[in-house]
């Protein structure tokens, strides 16, 4: 039997199956709605949910870099018509996350036969990758149920191609998948491929014509994008770094999709296997073949897009090729189905061999599920940013003269759904932007004017990437002596400090921070400009807080490491940190060229380190082969580090 066989001993008969994907969609209904609100919105939920309560001509002038603002305004119209709540608008994805798994089992159908939708749309039920995007009121979830449909409208407009009420329908659902994320431009290729096999099929290369006149008129209904995608190519910053390897890449991408990123690696790898040998097996049984190819090219071409595109800038990101995992997800299906149906059919050592590898692919991927969905429900480790306990912490124990920072690109809009207090804030800086020192001393100044006594509550998120230098920290740190400290639970982690700035009479004035001059050329690169020591005397068990300052001479070639050791006589190091400079997000080939950079390291000295005069060197190395960059200049062309003031250990 093949997976395309119109029977496989399920039930049967029109009323039957639709019965069965009925309950399936209650079933997944009932996963997506479960708790909806138990999380608090973490950062680009609150910032969807912000962006949709503006106007639409305000949606338009304030779409971030990287978003597309179809999901906006279809939330904005949802918003006025259900309320602006998190509820809300997380109930807008659940209605699209159970279409998506509707769409599962057409397109099951289509492809195969209905006992191959039943099972797509059983595993898009229960996927914890397919749930989790399902309660987050972002785009992913429109963004699926879009590229499905055009998936699906393309194959039926295939079956019947005389039909230009189909054509249409293909064109408007690719339109609107364009309009709603930058990667369904994958879309396009996979479309062309599909109407392409059928035109040689069939010999009817007026389909071959009109497919492809579809996908121009598409491409030709984003021009007025192309602002949006200018300005994101521009964006140095826009992106998150992810330094993966392409079997990095794939193997990063399945563990998501069969887990939701709900498990460790290790938990999830069996599930990831039993996912894997389904998709595999329907790769090989599916019938018709240009269906199988089909399939694994809607899952291939958005994955080789991305590494394509990552030569040029490291774009990647699980939840960017969700386009993907549909396919996956049929495949498997595909090959269950197929499984299944040799139990059904068969008797004898043939049936029992098909149960039991039934069996152990099932008690493969159950427990790997529940798991996950319980993970996600209900551990803290697994949960969203926990900007509301955050909110709920400072509303009950802020006083009178109290201030709010908020640090991490426009937090506020996850914050302040759930704040009830009456602080003055800022959000530095905006979604989007990069910090610099000159706007961190002018915010922080004109939030502290005439507010003698009253002290600054510090909320962080995702800053490492908008601060990378930690310049509000650095200023705080200095100026400001910290009273308390508290951490929220979050995939990204919320934290919250409380600082007392030291105040002169009625004013409190930050200033920019003074570095002592070094000018270290490193073979022609990066220089090292100055630096700063929080002091020269130190008792064992203390902490060394040292910041210097890199400045891109050129492009760095590769992304060094960077070292601040402690050494005892004979250069021999006692202890040290060693580091990608500013950190994983902002690495040396992403620096401008000419900038002065904040860079921070803590040495921790030894408990048992004898008092004593000890060195201090820095420098840069590649890695991993471990060889530093030559200082050039007066040094000498074979010295490979700066050297700093010594300090003092003293009992």
């Amino acid at each position: 039997m093949s997976a395309g066989s119109r029977s496989c001993g399920l039930p049967s008969g029109t009323a039957q199956y639709r019965f069965a994907i009925s309950l399936v969609l209650a079933v997944a209904f009932g996963l997506r709605i479960y708790r909806l609100d138990a999380q608090s919105l973490w950062f680009d939920e609150g910032f969807a949910l912000h962006l949709a309560s503006q106007s639409f001509q305000q949606i338009v002038e304030r779409n971030p870099v990287g978003w597309l603002p179809l999901h906006s305004f279809a939330l904005h119209v949802w918003s006025g018509l259900v309320g602006q709540t998190p509820f809300a608008g997380r109930v807008f994805s659940v209605f699209f996350g159970v279409l998506v798994v509707a769409l599962m089992y057409l397109l099951g159908r289509t492809l195969a036969a209905p006992e191959t939708g039943v099972v797509a749309a059983l595993i898009g039920t229960f996927s914890p990758f397919l749930v989790y995007y399902s309660q987050e009121a972002r785009v992913y979830s429109l963004w699926l149920f879009l590229s499905l449909l055009s998936v699906y409208l393309l194959l039926r407009a295939l079956r019947h191609p005389g039909h230009v009420g189909g054509w249409i329908l293909y064109t408007l659902s690719t339109i609107a998948a364009l309009h709603t994320h930058y990667f369904s431009i994958f879309l396009l290729p996979v479309g062309l491929v599909a109407v392409a096999l059928e035109a040689v099929r069939r010999r009817h290369w007026k389909t071959l014509v009109v497919g492809a006149a579809c996908q121009v008129a598409a491409l030709a209904a984003c021009v007025p994008l192309v602002g949006y995608v200018l300005s994101s190519s521009a964006d140095r910053y826009g992106f998150w770094r992810s330094p993966l390897s392409p079997t990095q890449v794939v193997g990063d991408l399945w563990y998501h999709f069969t887990s939701g990123g709900n498990l460790t690696p290790a938990q999830a790898l069996l599930g990831m296997g039993v996912l894997a040998i389904g998709a595999i097996v329907g790769l090989f049984v599916l019938r018709p073949r240009r269906h199988a190819a089909l399939l694994a090219l809607y899952f291939a071409i958005p994955v080789a897009g991305m590494l394509i595109l990552s030569r040029w800038r490291e774009l990647y990101v699980a939840r960017y090729l969700a386009i993907s995992a549909p396919a996956g997800y049929l495949l498997a299906a595909a090959g269950f189905g197929w499984l299944w149906s040799i139990i059904v059919r068969h008797r004898g050592v043939g049936r029992a061999l098909a149960l039991v590898v039934v069996l152990c692919l099932a008690g493969g991927i159950a427990p790997c599920w529940a798991q996950a969905l319980d993970n996600y429900y209900f551990s803290s480790e697994y949960a969203r940013d926990d900007f509301r306990s955050a909110a709920l912490f400072i509303g009950d124990n802020e006083r009178g003269g109290d201030v709010l920072v908020m640090s991490g690109g426009g937090i506020s809009t996850a914050l302040l759904p759930y704040y009830g207090g009456s602080l003055p804030w800022v959000d530095i800086p905006q979604f989007g932007e990069w910090l610099d020192e000159d706007q961190v001393v002018e915010e922080l100044n004109s939030l502290l004017a005439d507010r003698a006594g009253g002290r600054v509550w510090l909320v962080l998120s995702g800053n490492q990437i908008t601060d990378p230098q930690n310049l509000i920290l650095a200023h705080l740190w200095t100026y400001a002596q910290a009273t308390e400290a508290r951490s929220f639970a979050g995939r990204t982690g919320v934290r919250v400090l409380v600082f007392s700035p030291r105040y002169e009479g009625e004013r409190f004035t930050f200033s920019p921070l003074v570095y002592e001059s070094l000018e270290t050329n490193f073979d022609k690169q990066v220089e090292l400009v100055g630096f700063e020591i929080d002091g020269s005397q130190f008792h064992p068990g203390d902490d060394i807080h040292l910041a210097l300052k890199w400045r891109a001479l050129s492009e760095p070639k590769e992304d060094y490491h960077a070292f601040a050791h402690l050494l005892a006589e004979g250069s021999q190091a006692v202890a040290g940190h060693d580091k990608v400079p500013l950190n994983e997000y902002f690495r040396p080939t992403a620096w401008p060229v000419g900038e002065p950079l904040r860079d921070e390291y803590i040495i921790s000295i030894p408990r048992d380190l004898p008092p004593g005069r000890y060195g201090l060197e820095v420098g840069l190395y590649s890695y991993p082969e471990l060889e530093r960059l030559p200082v050039l200049g007066d040094r000498g062309r074979d010295a490979d580090r700066a050297l700093l003031p010594p300090i003092f250990v003293v009992e």
